[in-house]
């Protein structure tokens, strides 16, 4: 799906999609923004194998959560690897957006992104060279490990949405820790909504395909919402 009409972040990293209350609309509005997308039915077709991991790093009512969705798929616990050694490449494209409208209109620029921007604007040519072997390393370590399955099911963010005035600087990091991962292999990647957890809020279920599977992604997400819509909530 295009990315045309959005101001970019970091132009190899960013990927747009739909956001809507039920998988069926978000089918919807991809045969309009995607042309060429289908729907996938399952019903013909042998359900795909599907794994699970992470959610030894959730919260322990967000991983019950996720593990119960997690059985509904009959999802295989597999070690699936994450990576940080991509980021001075994130960064160096952040950079690359903000170098001239920083450099002419810094004052303009919050606190909390000028710091940001400014740490990203300090990255060495060669810190971003290791972070480009790194990433065509993890993209052959992430298609090794999910080998034989169809879908991967993690956590979205390891914990129910924070509390407001933490601040930003401090739940970045641990919030994208999940789902970073997939923007930098460029997965296709779908949260849904799949119990209430810790504060009484809700949990989220991340559903990951591998790039062009992103039919098949909402396919499986649309049999995991009716599966939970007949199952209770874990204790």
């Amino acid at each position: 799906m295009s990315a045309d009409g959005c101001f970019p972040l970091a132009s190899s990293f960013d990927h747009v999609g739909p956001m809507a209350r039920t998988i069926e609309d978000c089918e919807a509005m991809l045969r309009v923004l995607a042309p060429g997308f289908e729907p996938l039915e399952l019903g013909g077709i042998e359900p795909p194998r599907c794994a699970v991991a992470w959610t030894a790093d959730a919260e322990p009512l967000v991983r019950a959560c996720v593990e119960n969705a997690a059985g509904l798929l009959e999802a295989e616990q597999i070690d699936f690897p994450r990576t940080k050694n991509t980021y001075p490449l994130f960064m160096r494209e952040v950079a690359d957006i903000h170098r001239d409208l920083y450099g002419d209109h810094a004052e303009l620029y919050g606190e909390d992104v000028a710091v940001k921007v400014e740490r990203c604007l300090a990255i060495g040519d060669g810190e971003v060279r290791s972070a480009v072997r790194a990433r065509d390393e993890y993209r052959e370590a992430a298609a090794a490990a999910l080998d034989g399955y169809g879908v991967l099911v993690t956590p979205t963010i390891p914990c129910v949405a924070p509390r407001v005035g933490v601040g930003d600087a401090a739940l970045r990091e641990s919030l994208i820790d999940l789902t970073y991962p997939f923007n930098a292999l460029g997965w296709p990647a779908l949260a849904l909504p799949c119990g209430t957890a810790e504060d009484g809020l809700p949990a989220s279920v991340q559903l990951v395909g591998r790039p062009g599977d992103d039919a098949l992604v909402l396919a499986v997400g649309r049999l995991l919402s009716s599966l939970l819509r007949g199952t209770p909530a874990p204790p």
